[in-house]
This record gives structure tokens, sequence and C-alpha cells, in this order.
């Protein structure tokens, strides 16, 4: 009897979960696609899944599309074991590596396509063409290799064998290495076909209704269909080589199950036309239609149409075993799951009108009547008929076995109705304890009814019947109060997620940062799971784990991996065995508990891109080595997770080794930069994980190996070690420059100083000859008795000795490089030579020349030029031109201004150059006459020194004209 009970209870939940839709998203051109009919699906062995229309192709990480191939149509996707995808258009067949989209080929006509690990197979009407990376490999044409139209294929990857046959032929050929193998059947079959078994071959023996797919090496029998008009009855599985197959036939798909040796078949009803069909590793199913791309999930969530349940507040099992349900703003109705009907149930509400302002909580008595809370009271209905209570606004309800009556919601307080229908009503008055409409209703172990507020939370001590203050949660504010196997109580509202332990009197949040939406409703399943409900999701905690071990296992369903439905209904759950029904303001969800595990779905975790640019599949299977271009030290990194049913956006977190020390902190960030990169290697690692705790879930890494070669001038440290050896070379120089330019300056410094000397040298020379020529004049007047004459002479020669020490004082001042310090007045030079010359008359009684000094411009007198080069010229003027002159001499002395400097004419109508040179040399020498000798020398040292001075002779007819040029 036993067994025949669990036998029915099966049946019955079997029905009941065949009622209810699997939950599917439907992406459409809105959601990324290229074009809205999508004709491949393929999932590629990196995860990505690939869709393809008539207007493009797309590669789906799950979280975004990215779009390849723009305006081709696709027939066809397939990929092989490095993880490169081929995609067949009209006329072309693609490959994708991870980097590029490369055309393979060109065809005419169209052709099915096979592919190996490193090959693959251009089939069509007129040859199979064997390829290996576009080079042809063997080529067979039909009507000549090969006689008949091949009417189907499938391809042997690991033998490398295609199989084909003809239509109506009972031969099935194989092409393998270049040879065409041909192998016949003598059954009563009308015909055998090849076709593709999940990477192996199958064939087909086509026996009427009948179709026997055999193993072509055992011949042992995989599984037959049957079939009537052409559409399938029944599958027969009985040995498959893989543990499932997705069998497809007219649009409709079975899952056949090599363990249990069952097929199942897989409603997809609510899919026009679905095709084709494919399984994920997370065992979702994907379909293209003309209506998009659909992701339907295939886990623990089934969803009710929303056509027959929609917007229910509050759901509960009644004794006669059927549901119930409220519809906000609408009705109260009896629900059959198995057929997806309803009926309504009419109960009284206000103004003479049927109640339809259904609120949560609805609950069950001792005798299996059904209450429900409304906006103007409460329902009671007994399965025969509805009873309204006028006890206004009530929000939930709950059955108190204690009492043995039902509790509900009150303005400030709570009210009770026992199974005779008495109601008391328990108010209370100060709003201290009960702030407003009690939102949750629960009782702990000794008795005492727990009620929560938007508000307040507060406890009905029934020992001492008053109301007072629970004072041990930090937070006051709960709508969602439940009491598990073990007596904790939990607590739910907008502060999250909190747990009272009654032994220890102690409150305390639980999943903080993971549980942070308002809750709306929580409940336990035995000592197994407990699920909480926000307004977003649904999480399922393991409470063995938690309360075992202190460890936080939690599973989260939202609309990313299959929970669709909306705004779960407050305190609206309902478990009826393993099964958890979640009412929402869109559709009813039932959660299969029994099937909830706790292992990471499907994800993974890649480096897509570097320096924009595409990282090849190849080049991440092997982690070779990856070697950038001369010269480039810039590294831009794009990753991103591959999952479909991650609940939260991944985080990442990144190093680079070689630069960095640590691991970045997890962001959501998908993408990383570094700069300024020495040559060498490194490598780029990656970590991702959902978001939410990282402790709940498996972290995936991946990496990349670098190598960066750079011309020594772009290392990043070329710069400063070139400005550190730029610096010391500078220095280098500097000091060899500035012991150049010392010693340079020595050598000038001698070099003055040798000038002083020979400067100071010539004017010693100079000073005697003239000392000598004025005591001999002054010797020669005391000689002829004429000592008045001496004293004026004697007089002015000392003014002229001085006149002369101050110039001789300023020669000696060129070394000094001020030319303008070492200088005389024109003005001085004047009156120097005026004492002179009227030192000379003197000397001869005046009887033996005149003199005159011109200057041509007051201004000139302020002009400064070197001392002591004028006065041996006028002096040998007067010595070797005027004195041996028999008559009057005259001599004039003239200053002139030029452009360039100053200019003295010192000119004499003497006996001239000529006559002096020829007296010179018949006289005899007292001494030897070195005046301009030394005039010449003096002229030559100072131009040394940056003087311009020149000495030039005019030639006259009579005396002698000489030009003294002082140039600036």
């Amino acid at each position: 009897m036993k067994q025949v009970f669990l036998f029915l209870l099966l049946i019955c939940t079997w029905f009941s979960i065949q009622a209810q839709e699997r939950p599917y998203i439907n992406y459409t051109t809105h959601s990324g696609l290229p074009q809205i009919q999508v004709m491949a699906v393929h999932q590629d062995p990196s995860g990505y899944i690939w869709a393809g229309t008539k207007s493009g192709i797309v590669k789906f990480n799950g979280e975004s599309f990215e779009h390849f191939l723009p305006k081709e149509r696709i027939f066809k996707i397939n990929s092989d074991s490095q993880g490169r995808v081929y995609v067949k258009t009209y006329d072309k067949l693609f490959r994708y590596d991870g980097k590029e989209m490369k055309l393979l080929s060109t065809f005419s006509d169209i052709s099915r396509v096979f592919v190996g690990d490193d090959d693959y197979w251009l089939v069509s009407a007129k040859n199979l063409i064997n390829y290996s990376d576009s080079i042809e490999i063997c080529r067979f044409e039909i009507g000549k290799d090969i006689k008949g139209a091949v009417n189907s294929v499938g391809y042997d990857k690991a033998n490398k064998k295609l199989h084909f046959s003809s239509e109506g032929s009972k031969e099935i050929h194989s092409c393998c290495n270049g040879k065409i193998k041909k192998e016949e059947f003598n059954t009563d079959c009308k015909e055998v076909r090849a076709v593709d078994f999940n990477g192996t071959i199958a064939y087909i023996e086509v026996l009427g209704n009948t179709d026997r797919y055999i193993d072509p090496e055992s011949q042992k029998e995989f599984f037959t269909v049957y079939k009537t008009n052409n559409l399938v009855d029944s599958i027969q599985v009985k040995h498959l080589p893989i543990k499932s197959y997705l069998f497809s036939h007219d649009y409709s798909y079975f899952l056949l199950d090599s363990v249990l040796r069952s097929s199942t078949k897989i409603d997809l009803s609510f899919i026009k036309a679905p095709y084709p069909v494919i399984f994920d590793r997370d065992n979702n199913i994907w379909s293209g239609s003309d209506n998009g791309l659909y992701q339907v999930f295939n886990g623990v969530i089934k969803n009710y149409p929303r056509s027959f349940m929609n917007d229910v507040w509050t759901l509960i099992k009644g004794a006669d075993q059927e549901f119930y349900g409220a519809v906000f703003k609408e009705a109260l109705y009896r629900y059959d799951f198995n057929n997806e009907t309803k009926s309504e149930i009419v109960a009284p509400g206000p103004y003479n009108r049927k109640e339809t302002d259904y609120y949560y909580g609805a609950s069950k008595d001792s005798k299996g009547d059904l209450y429900f809370p409304t906006h103007y009271g409460l329902v009671k209905y007994d399965y025969k008929q509805t009873k309204k209570f006028d006890t206004g606004i009530s929000l939930i309800s709950k059955y108190d076995s204690l009492s043995n009556q039902v509790v509900f919601g009150q303005l400030n307080g709570l009210g009770f109705i026992d199974e005779k229908e008495n109601v008391k009503i328990l108010i209370d008055s100060s709003k201290r304890f009960i702030a407003s409409h009690p939102s949750a209703i629960e009782f702990d172990e000794d008795g005492n009814i727990w009620v929560g507020t938007k508000s307040s939370l507060a406890m009905w001590n029934r020992q001492e019947e008053r109301f007072t203050s629970t004072k041990v949660c930090p937070s006051q504010t709960f709508t969602v109060i439940h009491r598990d196997k073990r007596n904790n109580i939990w607590l739910g509202g907008k502060n999250g997620l909190w747990l009272y332990n009654g032994k220890t009197n102690e409150c305390k949040r639980i999943a903080e940062g993971i549980i942070d939406n308002n809750i709306t409703d929580i409940i336990s399943s035995n000592n197994n799971f407990l699920v909480i409900g926000t307004s977003l999701e649904i999480f399922v905690m393991d409470l063995k784990a938690f309360f075992n071990a202190g460890e936080l296992k939690i599973k989260l369903f939202n609309f990313r991996n299959g929970f669709l439905s909306e705004e779960v209904c407050q305190n609206g759950f309902l478990l009826d065995r393993n099964l958890l029904y979640v009412p929402s303001t869109t559709s009813t969800s039932v959660l299969n508990l029994d099937k909830i595990n706790f292992d990471a779905d499907f994800y993974d975790v890649r480096i897509s891109k570097l320096n924009d640019e595409g990282i090849v599949f190849s080049d991440t299977l092997s982690r070779s080595l990856y070697t950038m271009c001369s010269g480039c030290n810039e590294l831009d990194f794009s990753f991103e997770t591959i999952g479909f049913g991650l609940p939260t956006s991944p985080m990442f977190k990144y190093k680079l080794d070689g630069v960095d020390d640590e691991w970045s902190p997890w962001t959501t960030k998908e993408y990383a930069n570094y700069r300024n990169l020495a040559s060498g290697k490194y490598c780029f690692h990656v970590m991702a994980r959902p978001g939410g705790n990282p402790n709940l879930s498996v972290i995936k890494e991946d990496h990349i190996h670098i190598c960066i070669s750079l011309p020594f001038y772009k290392e990043p440290r070329f710069y400063q070690h070139a400005l550190f050896g730029f610096i010391l070379l500078t220095l280098i120089l500097g000091f060899f420059v500035h012991s150049r330019f010392h010693i340079k300056l020595k050598m000038i410094d001698r070099e003055r100083k040798i000038k002083l000397l020979e400067i100071a040298t010539l004017q010693a020379q100079l000073n005697p000859h003239f000392i000598f020529n004025i005591l001999s004049s002054v010797q020669n007047l005391i000689s002829l008795h004429k000592p008045e004459i001496a004293n004026e002479y004697l007089i002015k020669f000392s003014r002229l000795i001085r006149s002369y020490m101050e110039a001789s004082i300023k020669s000696s001042k060129v070394l000094l490089g001020a030319s303008v310090s070492s200088e005389i007045s024109v003005k001085e030079e004047v009156d120097l030579l005026r004492m002179y010359i009227e030192l000379e008359k003197v000397k001869h009684n005046s009887e033996k020349f005149d003199f005159k000094i011109d200057v041509s411009t007051d201004s000139l007198l302020n002009r400064t030029i070197p001392p002591m080069i004028l006065q041996p010229l006028v002096e040998n003027a007067i010595k070797h031109g005027l004195e041996p002159k028999e008559e009057m001499g005259f001599l004039q002395i003239s200053f002139s201004e030029l452009e360039e400097g100053v200019k003295c004419v010192i000119k004499d109508d003497g006996i001239g150059r000529e006559k002096s040179e020829e007296l010179k040399k018949e006289s005899i020498k007292l001494y030897q006459s070195r005046g301009v000798e030394l005039i010449n020398k003096k002229i030559e040292i100072l131009n040394d020194l940056d003087y311009q001075i020149r000495l030039e002779y005019a030639e006259t007819n009579v005396g002698t004209e000489v030009h003294v040029i002082f140039s600036n």
C-alpha cells in the first residue's frame, strides 16, 4: 500500500511539474542581436554561445554580444578541439580563431560543413572536398568518383572518416586517407543513412515508420524511433555511447538518457518553430527561432504561465488538497495546477460587491477552514461558502495551535477568531509596542506571539497577557518572522536578515552584504534549507552547513538564472513537500528543493583581448609565450566571464608578475592597463567570481605569458640613464673646458703681463730719452748764462714731468683691460704736447720753429686715446725735421673726429724724411735714437691688446706729415 501511495505521489508530482513552464529569456535585436531570425546556435569549447542570423553572427558571453560578419546569412556553426569556430554562410566558410574571422573557402552551391580537430569537409551536390587549413587534401566528384547524389552525411572525428549514403540506398560509403570504402547492409530496411552522433557516427536503418539507430562498428542498437504520419510516437533507448543525446525531428526534441534508458520530450511550445536547439554546459536549452534567441533554464525553477497565475498575493493548500490563491484587486480562486485552470470563489465585500482587496498571509485552522486577510476584514472559506468578518484592515493571519485560534493583524493590535467564530481584539492603546498594522506574526517555543510592523517589533506575552518590547534586536523594522525546526527566530525586512537565538537571547545579522534588499518572506524546509525571498530574488541557505560548521553556503536565484518572478509577495511562500511555491506580482514560480545543490554554476574567465586585438584560442589553451611587436611596451588587457547562470555581475582582480607586488582590489571593470614597461617576460593573471560575498563561489583564473623586447633607447629607464650619462659627460666636459679656460686665462694673463712688461720696458726706454733731451736743453741754457730762462724752462719741465708721470701710470694700466681708465683725453694729450713743444721752443730761443695745435670740435676734447703715442712723433718732427732746417720752421698738429675714432695729423715743413736719413748717415751718433722704433713697437703691442692704431706717413713736397688714427 505504501509503495502504491508513493507511486501515485510521484505521478502527481510529475504531472504537476509537467504543467509548469521552464523559465526563459528571449534575446532579440533590442538585446543585441543583429537580426531577429536566428538560424544557427552553437557553444564552443571556451563556453561562448554563438548565434547566427540572416544578417551576421554574434558571440555571447552571458553579459554582452560581440558582432561579426555583418549582412552575412549564417547557416551553420561548428568548432574544433582548438576552440576555433567555423561559420558557414550561403556561399562562404569562415573560421574564427579568437583574433580574426578568416575566410577559408567560397562555393557556388549550398554545402554542408563537417569539422574535425585539424581538418574539415565541404559537401555539395557536386563534390566532397577535404581541407586542412585551407589546403585541399582530397576531392571526390559526385557522378565520377561517387555514383548517385549524396543524401546523408556524418563525420567520425576520432577516425577522420566521412560517412555518406545515397537516397534509397542500402550502402554506406566512408572516405578516409583519400580512399572510398563501401559497406552494404543486407537487412529488410528501405535505406540506410549516416548521421552525426555528437562527434561519432550512427547508421540509421529506415524501416517504414521505424528508424533504427545502430553503432557502425559493433552493430549494436543505440535507440529506435517509432513514428506515425512522420510524428514521433515514442523512442526506445537501449544503449548510448554518451550520457545523454538530444534527438530532434520536425521541430520536436527529445532528451535521451543513457543511464535511465529513457526519452523525455522537451516542451518548447512557447517557441515558434524552435530550430536549432542545443544544451549548454549548465544543461540549459538554447534555441533559435524567427523570434530571436531563447535561453531556456532547465534548473530547479519552473513557472506557471502568467495567463494562469498572475499577481497572486497569497497562496495556500486546503484540506481538500486543492490550491487556493487570492489575486489583489481581482478575486479568490481555486487552482488546478495539473490542467492549469482556475475557478473563482466569490466572497462578500463592501458596498454589496464581491471582495477584491485581498492581502497576504492566508491561514488554515485545525478543521481545515481557510482564512484570507483583506482590506475590509477577514474572509473565511469552509469549502462550501465564504463568510466575511468585518474586522478592518488585516495584512496577515496565522493559526495558533496552542489556543486553537487564528490570529490576525489589527491596527495597533491583534485579533483572534476560534472555531465557533468568536472574535476577540487586543489593542495596544499606547501604540508604543505595535506602532501600525502588523505585517508578520510568529509563535516562539514558549507560545508568545511575535508581532512585526514596518516600524516596530513587539511580543504578546501569553502568560502575562500583555504586549511587551523584545529589546533583543538592534533593528526594530521587521515585516517577516519565521521559526525554524530548531526554534530559532528568523526576522527580515528592509534592514536585512536577522537571527534570534532564544537559548542565548542574542540577535545578530546574517549574510550582511549578500542579502541587502527588502526581505518579503522566509521559510525553512525541515533542517535542510532556509529560503529567503526579497523584492528581487530568492536565496536558499544551507542550514546544516550554517549551524554545524558555521559555513555560509547560499544559492541565489534571480532573473539571470531562471527566477523571473518580480516582487515576491510578502509572507506568500507555500511549501508543499519538496516544492516551494513563490507567488509574486507577475508569475508564480516553483522551486524543487530536492534538486537544490550548492555547486557553482558553470562560468569561466578569459583574457579576451590584448591591445585591442583578440587572443588566439590555441595560444590560450597551450599557454604559449605571447611576444609583443618590437618597440611595444604598453599592455591593455580586456577580460570577461563566460557563463549563463551567474546570478550577479562578475567581479575581477588582477596582477602583472614583475610589476605588481599584490593583487588589485576586487572590481567590476573588465580591463587593466600598464604603461612604460621594460624589456622582459611577464605573466598577467586575472581572477573572477560572481558578485556578492567572495566566500560563496568558486574563483576562476586565467593568465597569459608575454615577452617585451625594446631597443635600448626605448627602455623606460633609458632617459634616466641617458640623463645621468649626459650630466656626467657634461661635468667631465665642463671640468675639461673649465680647466682649459683657466689655462687659457693664465696664458692670457701671462701674455698681458709680458705685454705690460714690454710696454713698461718701452716706456722706460722712452722716458730716459725724453728726460735726457730735456736736461740737455736745460744744460745748454745754463751754459749760455740764461738762468731766468733756464728757471722758466725747469718750471715747465716739472709740469711736463708731472703730466708725463700721470700718462705713464695710465699707460701701465693697459693690462687691466679697461681701456677708458688706461687712456687720457685728447685735451690732456694736447696740454702735454703744448708744454713739450714750448720747452723745445725755449731750448731754441723761439727762433727755430713755431707751432700750432688745432682741435676740430670741442666734443673731441673728451675723447680718449692711449698715452705717450704722439709725443715721440712730435719730438721726431722737431729733432729730425725742423732743427736741421736753416730757415724758420713750422709745426702743425691737428686733431679731427672720424666715424671710427680720432685722427691726429703731425705736419712739419722741415727737411723731410729722405734728407733727414742722409744727415743721420753722415753725422757722428752720440747715441742711437730709437723713438720711432719704440713707438712702432708700442703700437704693435697695443694692437695685440685689442687696440686699433694705425701710423701712416703721407708724401709731401716739403717736410713730413704723419697720420695717427685711433679707431674705436
